[in-house]
């Protein structure tokens, strides 16, 4: 009996953190580059009977007629934001995701950006190799003691950086009215009923909310408006969250002290990119949730979920989408 064919789309990680689907189906790895393109993933999915992808890979609703014999779009990470999961529906194909995987990883890269950009570090740390030394009024940093940290989205990740904030003595500002909080679980925290309160009263706004329509361009002019003038806007969730020509006119007018921004509206970036040209801006290429512990979880998480499916199992790790089932012919 032929084996189904599994496609795994821009691999994280060892081979053998795949070899538990070995059994079941056979698997081709995908390299995709600048030139990959909606032919070539509609040419992936006429032949896969799964795909596992990373937050670079989407699945539109047109690509899904593509689709005949997809089972499963399995994603590592967390919840995927560029796959019409209605219409994956639609087409009996299950999508699932890893819940929990990264929390942790991707909140302790928080925290380092904050910490980063509060204490001026990436000057700090290339100050002795461009024979520079300390002086009154040079490489000067501020304390994260008693300074108001507004998060943004009190999900996984959000709740993990409010706890491990509270060790920091910081007051915290929690925005999200689709979660109960409960005042003062970690710290001195409290829950603002509206955003312009946490933007107006922050002393760094960190953005860990997903992104949905309703947060796309979530923080753009008139939020950056409110912020205090030494805020210090953190960006570690999607970056079509944050309306980046509004960061950028920001910036250039001083309105803020800083910003530290793993996720970008368009990934990859370059040096080319604006925002690189801003001494009080730290970049990172999208690595936040990059340890090799939270990537195994991811692999491992998807890799689950695809064998539960194909073999019929109907407690699928991660399952965003049960009513699947009722469409499958």
């Amino acid at each position: 009996m032929k084996k189904k064919l599994v496609h795994v789309i821009e691999p994280v990680g060892p081979f053998e953190w795949y070899k538990p689907l070995e059994d079941l189906a056979e698997i081709q790895f995908i390299y995709p580059d600048k030139s990959f393109s909606n032919v070539q993933l509609r040419k992936i999915l006429e032949k896969s009977s799964a795909i596992l992808i990373t937050s670079s890979c989407g699945v539109s609703s047109e690509d899904m007629n593509y689709a005949k014999k997809l089972e499963i779009i399995a994603k590592c990470g967390g919840k995927p934001s560029n796959v019409d999961i209605d219409s994956a529906t639609k087409h009996g194909i299950a999508v699932s995701y890893v819940p929990g995987a990264n929390n942790t990883t991707v909140a302790e890269f928080c925290i380092m950006l904050i910490m980063s950009s509060m204490r001026n570090f990436i000057s700090q740390a290339g100050a002795i190799h461009n024979n520079r030394w300390r002086t009154g009024d040079t490489l000067l940093g501020s304390e994260l003691r008693e300074k108001t940290v507004g998060i943004i989205g009190y999900g996984a990740v959000g709740r993990e950086v409010a706890r491990k904030l509270e060790g920091f003595d910081s007051n915290i500002l929690i925005y999200d009215p689709y979660v109960k909080i409960k005042k003062d679980e970690f710290g001195s925290m409290e829950s603002v009923e509206n955003l312009e309160t946490l933007l107006k009263e922050s002393d760094i706004i960190s953005v860990n909310c997903s992104l949905t329509k309703e947060t796309r361009g979530f923080i753009s002019d008139r939020q950056f408006e409110l912020m205090k003038p030494k805020a210090i806007l953190i960006n570690t969730a999607r970056g079509p969250i944050v309306d980046e020509s509004a960061l950028v006119r920001t910036l250039e007018n001083e309105k803020i002290a800083g910003a530290a921004i793993d996720v970008f509206t368009k990934e990859p970036i370059n040096s080319e990119h604006i925002l690189a040209s801003f001494k009080n801006v730290i970049l990172t290429p999208h690595v936040a949730a990059w340890t090799e512990e939270a990537l195994f979880r991811e692999v491992n998480g998807a890799v689950q979920s695809t064998m539960a499916v194909f073999q019929k199992n109907y407690q699928v790790p991660g399952l965003l989408n049960a009513d699947y089932r009722k469409h499958i012919i």
